[in-house]
C-alpha cells in the first residue's frame, strides 16, 4: 500500500512539474514574441516620432498599432489553449467561444470609443466609424462586450462560464500589456511633463524620446498601465493556482484591480497630459467613472458568489470532462432511483 501511494505521489509531482515547465515555456514564448515585434517596430526607426506604418504596399498600409493588437490576441490564445486542453474542455467549442469573444471585444471597443467621441466631421461615413488602423479602441467597451457575449456563447455551447472567465481574464491582461505598445507607436496615452529626475533616469531613452512633445518629456502612461497590468497578471495567475480560489473569482479580482489602477492612477495622468485622448461624458472623464463602477461591480460579484455559489470547485480542481459528463450521469442515477421506487410501490400494492 505504501509503495502504491509513493508511486502516485511521484506521478502527481511529475504532472505538476510538467505544468510548471509548460507554463514557463508558454509565457517565455509570449515574451519573446512581444520583444521580437517591438524590436521590428523600434530598431529600424531613424528618428522621432516613430513612423506608425509597419508595411506599405502602394496605397495599402498596415500600422504598428494593428500588429501589436494582433500580437496580444495571439499571445492570449497561445496561453489559453493550453489551459483548455489541460482542463479537458472541447477545443472546437473553445474556438467558437474565442472567435465570438475576440470579434465582439474589438467591436465593443470601437463602438464605445466612437460613442463617446462622436463627431460628424471625424466620422463622416460608416467606414470611418469602423476604421481602427490609427487607433480609437477603448478597453472598457471590449471588457463589457466580451463578458456579455462570453456568457451567451457559454450558455449556447454548455461550457462552464466561470472557467472561461478564469482563462479569459489573464488573456485580457496579456493582450492589454502588449496592445498598449501600439499606442506608444502612435504617440498616444501620455501624461503631464515629467519632473522627477529618478523617472528620467529609469525610463528607457527610446520611450522618453517618443513621448517628447514640443521639447517636453511627458509621462508614458501606456508604460505605467502595462506595468500595472503585468503585476495584476502575476497576481491573478498566483491566485488561480491556489485551491482556495473558487472558479470564476478572477472576473471580480480583474475588475477590481484594473478598475482601480485605471481610475486612480492612469486616467488622471492622461487627463493632465493628453486630455484630447480621454473620453468625456457631460464634462466628466467617462473612463474614470466607469473604472470605479468596475471596482464596485467586482466587489459585489465576489460577495454574491461567496453567498449563493458556495460549492463551486477551485480552478485547480476543475475538470471540464467531468463537468460535461456529470449531469447525464446524475440524470441516469435519478432515473434508476425513480424506477426502484416504482417497483417497490408495485410490490406493496
Amino acid at each position: 500500500m505504501n509503495k502504491l501511494t509513493t508511486f502516485f505521489k511521484k506521478i502527481i509531482t511529475k504532472i505538476k512539474s510538467r505544468e510548471l515547465y509548460v507554463h514557463t515555456f508558454l509565457y517565455s514564448l509570449v515574451g519573446f514574441l512581444f520583444l521580437f515585434i517591438l524590436g521590428l517596430a523600434v530598431i529600424p526607426q531613424k528618428g522621432f516620432p516613430y513612423d506608425k506604418v509597419a508595411i506599405r504596399i502602394f496605397d495599402f498600409e498596415i500600422v504598428w498599432y494593428a500588429l501589436f493588437i494582433m500580437t496580444g490576441i495571439i499571445s492570449a490564445i497561445i496561453v489559453a489553449l493550453y489551459e483548455v486542453r489541460l482542463k479537458r474542455i472541447n477545443v472546437d467549442d473553445f474556438y467558437t467561444a474565442l472567435l465570438i469573444c475576440v470579434v465582439t471585444a474589438i467591436l465593443g471597443a470601437r463602438l464605445y470609443y466612437v460613442f463617446f467621441d462622436f463627431d460628424k466631421e471625424t466620422y463622416p461615413t460608416f467606414l470611418d466609424i469602423i476604421n481602427i488602423r490609427n487607433g480609437g479602441l477603448a478597453i472598457h467597451g471590449a471588457i463589457i462586450f466580451a463578458i456579455i457575449f462570453a456568457i451567451i456563447c457559454c450558455k449556447w455551447k454548455k461550457i462552464n462560464i466561470f472557467f472561461i472567465f478564469d482563462i479569459l481574464l489573464p488573456g485580457f491582461l496579456i493582450g492589454q500589456i502588449i496592445g498598449r505598445w501600439g499606442n506608444f507607436m502612435n504617440g498616444e496615452l501620455y501624461g503631464p511633463a515629467i519632473e522627477s529626475g529618478f523617472l528620467l533616469n529609469v525610463i528607457p531613452k527610446f520611450i522618453l524620446n517618443q513621448t517628447t512633445i514640443s521639447g517636453v518629456i511627458h509621462h508614458p502612461t501606456f508604460l505605467y498601465e502595462g506595468i500595472w497590468n503585468f503585476v495584476g497578471l502575476v497576481l491573478l495567475l498566483f491566485i488561480r493556482k491556489n485551491k482556495y480560489e473558487k472558479l470564476g473569482d478572477l472576473l471580480g479580482l480583474y475588475l477590481i484591480w484594473y478598475g482601480f489602477g485605471r481610475a486612480a492612477i492612469i486616467e488622471p495622468l492622461r487627463v493632465l497630459g493628453a486630455a484630447h485622448d480621454s473620453l468625456y461624458f457631460g464634462g466628466v472623464p467617462i473612463n474614470i467613472l466607469l473604472s470605479y463602477v468596475f471596482v464596485v461591480i467586482g466587489i459585489i460579484y465576489l460577495i454574491l458568489k461567496r453567498v449563493f455559489l458556495k460549492n463551486l470547485p477551485s480552478y485547480k480542481d476543475f475538470d471540464g470532462f467531468v463537468e460535461k459528463t456529470k449531469k447525464p450521469t446524475q440524470d441516469l442515477e435519478n432515473s434508476v432511483d425513480t424506477n426502484d421506487d416504482v417497483h417497490s410501490s408495485d410490490s406493496i400494492v
